[in-house]
């Protein structure tokens, strides 16, 4: 069994303004987490009232520095492209106060509205130097703009340098930002690009994952859940080409239900048996 922290708050998701249910990368990589087979899961977030615990598949492992209400995300979908608008209350989430028994194995930094900040990353980093890190910094670079987030690479010098880190193609098809200068943040680097897979660098090597053909009702959620996978997979395994594999299969078959109910059962162990 793996130690493993992640760090981000979670969000209340609507469709076109009508009521989706809970969300947030911290939500859905703690929940594939133990989809995974995982029990050591200690969960650093903030929320507020308005948010259920029972989102969340551990509460024993989980400290919430508590907000008055919960960040609310709006998707709204025009054909195959998608906005988000968001009304934003995070409270800050500090390295200091982050106190565990043992170091963690494995960390996943998933601010979703900068509530964790790259300093605070920086300092996490030196504190747990061992450690293997997992970036999915959406927080860093989402911006907003009279409720509607657009994507900003502004900071994108300031990052720290990880593991594996993500970025998906809608996130960098309308900034000036070029991958050559993403790789240069980690030694993984993953390109999500929704139903047409996946492309992963490693040093020389890219590696494009095929998209899994599926009947899909809904994508909120599958690129947290490739993520987790994938930077789970590859931490336990370092296959690059058969951890990307199962994260595209879990991730495309996630897309056939809705909200939290893409984690279950029998869309991670049917990919599972067949490892």
């Amino acid at each position: 069994m793996i130690d493993i922290l992640v760090i981000g708050s979670p969000t209340i998701d609507s469709i076109d303004s009508k009521y989706f249910g809970p969300g947030g990368p911290v939500t859905y990589i703690s929940k594939s987490l133990s989809q995974l087979g995982q029990k050591n899961i200690n969960i650093v977030t903030s929320f507020g009232k308005d948010f259920l615990y029972e989102s969340f598949i551990q509460n024993d492992n989980l400290m919430n520095f508590e907000s008055s209400f919960t960040n609310k995300f709006d998707f709204v979908f025009n054909s195959e492209n998608r906005k988000m608008e968001a009304i934003s209350n995070n409270q800050k989430i500090y390295s200091e106060e982050i106190d565990l028994k043992n170091p963690p194995q494995l960390i996943y930094i998933a601010p979703v509205l900068d509530e964790f900040s790259i300093a605070e990353t920086k300092k996490l980093m030196n504190k747990y130097k061992t450690s293997f890190f997992v970036g999915m910094p959406q927080g860093w670079i989402r911006k907003i703009i009279d409720k509607e987030i657009i994507f900003n690479f502004s900071d994108i010098e300031k990052f720290p340098y990880f593991d594996i880190l993500f970025f998906s193609d809608e996130e960098i098809s309308n900034c000036n930002i070029s991958v050559k200068k993403l790789r240069k943040l980690s030694k993984v680097l993953v390109i999500t690009k929704g139903k047409k897979g996946a492309t992963i660098y490693m040093n020389e090597k890219t590696l494009d994952i095929q998209p899994v053909k599926v009947k899909s009702v809904n994508t909120v959620g599958a690129g947290d859940i490739f993520s987790t996978v994938f930077s789970f997979e590859l931490y336990s395994s370092g296959n690059l080409f058969l951890s990307g594999e199962l994260a595209n299969e879990i991730a495309a078959k996630s897309t056939q239900y809705i909200g939290l109910e893409s984690i279950n059962s029998n869309v991670f162990n049917k990919a599972l048996r067949k490892k």
